[in-house]
């Protein structure tokens, strides 16, 4: 069945475009000359149509020019490009031929939906189409536990008939092919002593699950044994609200509280604890957009670099701050980075120190030199360690177990920056995936490293790698069930890993496609679940984080990759895992921690005095979360193991080096014998 799409927009929005006299870029996007300064004396510009996918169809425009026949994925050499007078509006309708689809845009447009160029300067638009027939493949979801059986409607043929037992699609009558535009109808029936627990995006609930056949997917079915609520197995997200400025930087401090900021506005402190409070406003040192950050030694949070807006380059700031968890504000910028850095990775080392990686300076250009805070001033010494980490910058870093740190990407091979003396490199092993620009990377238990998504298009690949071993290699592991670029992984009060947020689209953010369901990562056994679906689209400028009483809370998508302020997600929602329910969907009694030591030393034998003792066998130890751009530039986990150590309390061993726990702030919790968490104990650890 052929697809049409065709848009409109206002007057206003054109003589805006048109009027505008300078470009704002975001601190991501790519800076471009802006010739509207020269509209006078130019009465024409271009717009380039090409093809994209493997599908035919055409592209028509409005006022007439454009007529582009796109076979197999390839515009034609005639009527695929045209001129236009400056400050035009151009509407662009995409019609799929039969046997294809429209997928959407590219280029000056994304998505599925608006095309309208406005030619104040040279356009170029992609327009995507696929060849049937498609594959529709049925999968097991949620826990896994669960039974029962998925059929398309009467009469569909090939059809649908697919067993799924304890979580798992049966090799046949899952998967069946079909034309473009064919309308699937399916029903999902659950066995004896199982419920039905819902679908994956695009359709919820329990009921019917209605697809038009535009490309290959895969429908996830999820099953549970009766009496089994959908929060006990995808977990629950309360409802968004409003936060007026964007959560591009978010940071959990050792008061608890969450510290969060975007471009516009000041930064805002919020108490999960008492959320009725609202938001305080805290003035910011400096614009502060497109920083680096990372936790001190003593709990206060260093924040360095940020973007200089100017045209046509954006430029690396080279400012820093320090923000004091105690006075809830801003020291003065006493210390500077050597040069400007926007996108840099800030990483605190074993000794305590601050090493900045990668970003872009005052001139424009990429930094290739490492440079060291040491609580005073920074430091260029790493002058043996040259490395190149272009854009879009905010490589994943991470302390391994040897002392060095670990350069996970965006580059495909990975390597050890040594910091000792002039410091140097050494290569580690390359990712199995080479492209993972704007995935996100995660340290999942000491010296072990999960990779997921990422790439133009977006993969839903998954790679491990453990720097424990002798020779550390990279290695495939189950995909997750949505491919996902500008995602974020967090590391859970048990261990687990929650991925949310993201795009499936391809280019830099395609916002038309975010990823509305979140999937969790087990360790033991790396596989995926899915979770609950979140409310909000939120793709480019997202952060999600761990809140100390085990929940997450999850914002932000704009303020850049083609989103402006106004239509930016000024919201914040919170997710409660699985773990916090029992199985009829109440919730479930937690473990209490009554005491502990506020401090640790490594390798110290500590008690934890809680009336949860008799089933208190296991806790962890989180590093407080800092995160922006896909990227947790603080977190990481040690598991710990406790008993018995009198009446009311457990006992358990620290972590044995800064290698493995770099000083700082930690949030300590407890589990008990299901796996429940308790509300998490704040405590430094250090020398």
């Amino acid at each position: 069945m052929p697809t049409t799409r065709s848009l409109t927009v206002s007057a206003a929005l054109v003589t805006a475009a048109a009027a505008a006299l300078v470009l704002l870029h975001a601190c991501e996007d790519p800076a471009r000359e802006s010739d509207l300064s020269t509209a006078a004396a130019t009465t024409v510009k271009a717009l380039t149509i090409s093809g994209g996918g493997t599908g035919n169809g055409t592209v028509t425009s409005s006022p007439a020019g454009i007529n582009c026949t796109i076979t197999n994925g390839v515009a034609a050499a005639t009527g695929c490009s045209a001129q236009f007078t400056s400050g035009v509006t151009v509407t662009l309708t995409a019609t799929a031929k039969s046997g294809s689809s429209f997928v959407g845009w590219l280029g000056a447009c994304t998505g599925l939906v608006s095309c309208r160029p406005v030619m104040n300067q040279n356009q170029a638009v992609t327009a995507r189409f696929l060849k049937g027939p498609f594959t529709l493949k049925i999968a097991g979801g949620g826990s896994g536990t669960g039974s029962g059986r998925v059929r398309s409607q009467t009469g569909l043929t090939p059809a649908i008939n697919c067993t799924i037992t304890s979580g798992t699609a049966a090799a046949t009558g899952c998967s069946a092919s079909y034309p473009a535009g064919k309308v699937v109808t399916l029903t999902a029936t659950a066995s004896t002593g199982q419920t039905f627990a819902g679908w994956s995006t695009p359709c919820s609930g329990t009921g019917t699950c209605q697809l038009t056949m535009k490309e290959p997917r895969t429908m996830y079915a999820a099953f549970a044994p009766a009496g089994t609520s959908a929060a006990a197995i995808r977990g629950k997200w309360g409802a968004p609200f409003a936060t007026n400025i964007l959560a591009v930087h978010a940071h959990v401090l050792p008061t608890g509280k969450v510290l969060f900021w975007g471009r516009q506005g000041q930064a805002r402190l919020w108490n999960p604890a008492n959320p009725s409070a609202g938001f305080a406003d805290v003035t910011k040192a400096y614009q502060l957009y497109c920083t680096g950050h990372a936790f001190l030694p003593d709990g206060r949070l260093m924040i360095v670099g940020g973007a200089i807006q100017t045209s046509p380059k954006i430029l690396g700031d080279g400012r820093g701050t320090i923000f004091n968890p105690a006075t809830n504000s801003f020291s003065p910028a006493t210390s500077m980075l050597t040069q400007g850095r926007y996108y840099p990775t800030l990483t605190t080392l074993p000794s305590g120190k601050i090493l900045a990686m990668s970003g872009s300076d005052q001139n424009g250009n990429v930094v290739t030199i490492p440079e060291i805070y040491d609580g005073t001033s920074w430091s260029t010494r790493l002058t043996g360690a040259p490395l190149s980490v272009p854009t879009p910058y905010y490589p994943a870093m991470f302390v391994a177990p040897n002392g060095k740190v670990f350069l996970a990407g965006f580059p495909a091979t990975t390597r050890y920056l040594s910091v000792g003396g002039t410091g140097a490199w050494t290569t580690v092993a390359t990712r199995k995936v080479a492209d993972r620009t704007m995935g996100s990377a995660v340290m999942y238990a000491p010296g072990k490293i999960l990779y997921v998504g990422g790439g133009d298009p977006p993969t839903n690949s998954a790679e491990v790698i453990d720097l424990t071993q002798g020779t550390p290699s990279w290695q495939l592991v189950s995909p997750m069930r949505f491919a996902r670029r500008q995602t974020n992984t967090t590391i859970l009060a048990d261990g687990s890993i929650l991925v949310t947020n993201g795009s499936s689209g391809p280019g830099f953010n395609d916002f038309t496609s975010p990823v509305f369901d979140a999937e969790l990562w087990k360790p033991a056994t790396k596989a995926w679940s899915l979770m609950a679906r979140e409310n909000a689209g939120r793709t480019y400028h997202s952060t999600t984080l761990l809140l100390p009483d085990a929940r997450v809370l999850s914002g932000g998508s704009g303020e850049g990759g083609g989103v402006d302020y106004a239509n930016s997600q000024l919201t914040l929602q919170v997710f409660s895992p699985p773990y916090l329910y029992n199985a009829d969907g109440t919730l479930a009694s937690r473990p209490a921690i009554s005491s502990a030591p506020t401090h640790l030393t490594y390798g110290q034998h500590f008690t934890v005095q809680t009336p949860s003792a008799a089933s208190v066998t296991k806790g962890t130890l989180i590093r407080l979360s800092s995160v922006t751009h896909a990227f947790n530039q603080s977190q990481l986990i040690n598991p710990l193991t406790f008993a018995p150590s009198g009446s009311g309390a457990v006992a358990a061993t620290a972590p044995a080096d800064a290698n493995r726990a770099p000083p700082g702030p930690y949030m300590l919790f407890v589990l008990n014998s299901k796996g429940v968490p308790s509300k998490a104990w704040m405590v430094s650890v250090g020398p």
